[in-house]
């Protein structure tokens, strides 16, 4: 495998400690979802089943596990407790540092885990638009997307390189392109087999394309942030010195220093080619800087004066933004009654209809475009066509937490019969806020689950957790 990298000797600080890096398993990282869970009390849950977190020092409530913790079989995850996410693939959203209220774009979005952290970053407010030209990885984001509790979500599948001006402006654009994937060899080799310099040549002219788009749709004053997990400089510095190059005076690179996280400096010369001196403000992590895949990073941020905040200006010549029709009624209605939630849970949220089969919970005062066709806006809400409307699982594990009846706490041999989608018989004790036969937020360890349906007749609880989301191997 080494030998695929000597061209980079040069450029590597110590090539011993590179080679060593790059022959090791990769650790694995998970963040706390602040939407559920905060880190200290996700730390203390998971010492409670003997697994020690260790923080990551440069990134608030992110954490490497122990080895031999499998993290996607855990009961925690399928909660939506927390994401897995490769170390160095943090850094990207801390740096575009997405704010509550903004409108963002994330414009090669699969399969999902920085639009995920971006969206959690946003408190769950405001706009991002999460796009890729996969339709099938789109699929596996929503997946994603839907287990973390994303209301403030959209998504699309487009070629991020082709988006219509009419889509507006944004705050922040994250363009994390598809690459050859170099940095990712330490958790598949296989990588290397396709990658060469002629590809990485070849795939340049898209990644080009993406971040000139970009710099099309983001505002007067606004970021972008360029990202790939390869080391090619065909892939990283050549395309950002082109679109330097390019844009003039409107353009500048800004730091992307990280306190706590070692990294190289971007280049500014690659082999006898000059590029933008300032280049060496973008940031190369190797894996044995930190103990991560790699990674190239570059903040540019766009001259202008920033745009009033809702301004028309940020669509097109003052058009108008989508406007999604509204029903509040008699969703809102229907699950305050059943499960006691006050109405305040749903302040700032619309309750929307966007197709016969549901309606969908989104953060209000969202600026989605008309054009182009949009997928599904903010998280799944109801499932409305059936003749017994029901929450999806997504809705119950983001606003679970605050029923006040009709919800049932679970022991552990329960809460492993209900992931693997087992009927349950509850205890009177555990049915004592239950009012009638019918839908109840199944929890476990105060976290719910998801949704069952209690049958007071026959005194069981039968699950309605997703078979796509169950696992027979659920670790609790």
């Amino acid at each position: 495998m080494t030998a695929y990298f000597e061209r980079y000797r040069n450029i590597i600080e110590d090539w011993d400690a590179f080679v060593a890096a790059v022959e090791r398993p990769l650790p694995t990282t998970i963040w706390a979802n602040p939407l559920k869970i905060t880190p200290d009390k996700l730390q203390s849950l998971m010492a409670e089943s003997g697994i020690d977190l260790a923080p990551v020092p440069w990134y608030p409530g992110a954490f490497r596990l122990p080895e031999g913790v499998m993290p996607g079989l855990r009961w925690e995850y399928l909660a939506g407790l927390y994401q897995v996410q490769e170390e160095a693939a943090l850094l990207p959203a801390l740096l575009l540092d997405p704010q509550p209220g903004e409108r963002v774009l994330d414009m090669c979005a699969a399969p999902g885990n920085k639009t995920a952290q971006m969206g959690a970053m946003m408190q769950n407010r405001g706009t991002l638009l999460a796009n890729d030209r996969s339709n099938g990885r789109m699929r596996a984001a929503r997946h994603a997307l839907n287990r973390i509790g994303l209301v403030n979500v959209t998504t699309m599948v487009r070629d991020g390189g082709n988006l219509p001006a009419e889509m507006g402006l944004f705050d922040k654009i994250m363009v994390d392109v598809p690459c050859s994937c170099e940095g990712t060899c330490r958790k598949d080799t296989a990588v290397l087999e396709r990658s060469s310099v002629g590809a990485s040549k070849k795939i340049a002219r898209i990644q080009t394309a993406l971040l000139r788009k970009a710099v099309q749709l983001c505002r007067p004053g606004g970021r972008i942030v360029y990202a790939t997990c390869t080391f090619a400089p065909e892939e990283n510095e050549l395309v950002v010195d082109v679109v330097l190059r390019d844009s003039g005076d409107t353009l500048h690179l800004c730091s992307s220093a990280i306190p706590g996280l070692t990294a190289s400096p971007g280049l500014t010369e690659w082999q006898g080619q000059q590029l933008h001196p300032d280049l060496h403000l973008a940031s190369r992590i190797w894996p044995q800087q930190n103990d991560t895949g790699g990674f190239f990073v570059a903040v540019l941020e766009k001259i202008g004066d920033p745009l009033p905040v809702n301004s028309n200006q940020y669509s097109v010549n003052g058009g108008q933004f989508l406007d999604m029709a509204v029903e509040n009624e008699p969703w809102l209605e229907m699950v305050t009654e059943r499960f006691g939630f006050d109405r305040s849970v749903f302040n700032g949220l619309d309750i929307v209809r966007w197709s016969k089969r549901g309606v969908y919970l989104v953060s209000q005062n969202q600026q989605l475009p008309t054009k182009p066709r949009l997928d599904s806006p903010g998280l799944f809400f109801i499932r409305a066509g059936s003749r017994y409307p029901k929450m999806t699982t997504a809705a119950t594990m983001l606003l679970g937490q605050y029923a006040t009846r009709n919800r049932v706490e679970l022991t552990t041999e329960q809460a492993k019969a209900y992931l693997e989608r087992q009927m349950v018989t509850p205890s009177q004790a555990q049915t004592a806020s239950c009012t009638s036969t019918g839908q109840v937020v199944v929890c476990y360890r105060g976290t719910p689950l998801g949704l069952g349906v209690y049958r007071a007749k026959s005194n069981q609880i039968e699950s309605h957790f997703p078979k796509a989301w169950s696992r027979a191997d659920v670790q609790l």
